[in-house]
């Protein structure tokens, strides 16, 4: 099998959604008052982002590459990678929280 056709469509197909982010990303952000997210979206985000991590090497390793014991050494590396990250964001947002707590508040001009 010749190396072209098996790098080109992943490689152009990730340039493709690159450029279309970067495209986005300039239009701007939508005018939207910032909001605090549920513990349940933050959960389905990284449930989410782990699976999809798994589909790429699946779809890379595995099926292209031809790497078979990528999918599990993946999936038990990922998967430490998923807790530590989740316990440093958890000890970090807990840290924010006590911080701003903490920091006396200037009154707004709206304040009674």
């Amino acid at each position: 099998m010749d190396t072209a056709r098996v790098i080109v469509p992943p490689l152009v197909t990730a340039y493709a959604i690159f450029v279309v982010m970067v495209v986005r990303a300039w239009r701007g952000p939508k005018e939207s008052p910032p909001r605090r997210p549920a513990p349940r979206e933050i959960a389905w985000t990284v449930v989410g982002g782990y699976l999809v991590f798994l589909v790429i090497v699946a779809v890379f390793h595995v099926e292209l590459a031809g790497q078979r014991g990528a999918l599990r050494s993946a999936a038990a590396g990922g998967a430490f990678l998923l807790a530590s990250a989740s316990v440093v964001y958890a000890v970090l947002l807990w840290k924010l929280r006590r911080w701003r707590d903490a920091r006396p508040r200037e009154p707004r001009p709206d304040d009674p």
